[in-house]
């Protein structure tokens, strides 16, 4: 699939990421985006509007008392997961902006880590043994970086130390996007590997 995006238009997705929490229906002001996201769940990407926008988000099936009500701001031009983050009685949105798709490299990806656990302190991820990512906290997207493709094998230490709070395997494909992100409680932690959607996308 190929998306062409303008510099007046975004794409944005929601992102499940809050451990506790039970699924949700997603509303921008009083119109509904996404209806029966759970944790760990992305929903689908749709076009919107530069702008500001109200997000109001409710447990699932209803539409009283939202959990979260909060203004996010989409520039325009750009692929966005908003991630609803932390625990159910304090719940935000963060956006993450994905990386622009111009000057992939033959026989590398770009990948970042995205640290997402609610009670999980400042994180270091290392692939195949060695650092990647250092000192990483909570809600903090790191900036992308290029790697060979293939498999890895991934650690997520607490910081400055060799205590490993998760391992897990991914699969990076040539000239992919992709995002990582720590999701649920420790010591339930999960690694959710995401391809970005400005691999697809088409700039105008």
């Amino acid at each position: 699939m190929k998306i062409r995006l303008d510099m007046n238009t975004s794409y944005i997705r929601v992102l499940h990421a809050a451990p506790n929490a039970p699924a949700v229906d997603v509303y921008a002001g009083d119109m509904i985006l996404f209806s029966n996201l759970t944790f760990e769940q992305f929903s689908s990407y749709i076009p919107v509007p530069q702008g500001s926008y109200t997000i109001n988000v409710y447990i699932a099936g209803t539409e009283e008392n939202p959990v979260i009500s909060q203004n996010v701001d989409v520039p325009g031009g750009s692929m966005i997961t908003v991630a609803a983050t932390g625990n159910l009685n304090n719940l935000t949105l963060v956006p993450y902006i994905e990386s622009n798709p111009r000057n992939l490299q033959d026989g590398k990806s770009r990948v970042r880590a995205i640290h997402l656990s609610p009670n999980a302190p400042e994180v270091d991820i290392y692939v195949n043994g060695n650092e990647m990512f250092s000192d990483v906290e909570f809600r903090e997207a790191t900036d992308y970086i290029y790697v060979n493709y293939g498999e890895y094998r991934i650690e997520v230490k607490v910081a400055n130390t060799d205590n490993i709070v998760l391992s897990s395997n991914v699969n990076l494909k040539d000239r992919k996007v992709y995002s990582l992100y720590v999701l649920g409680d420790v010591p339930n932690l999960t690694l959710v590997q995401s391809l970005d959607g400005c691999t697809y996308m088409l700039m105008q």
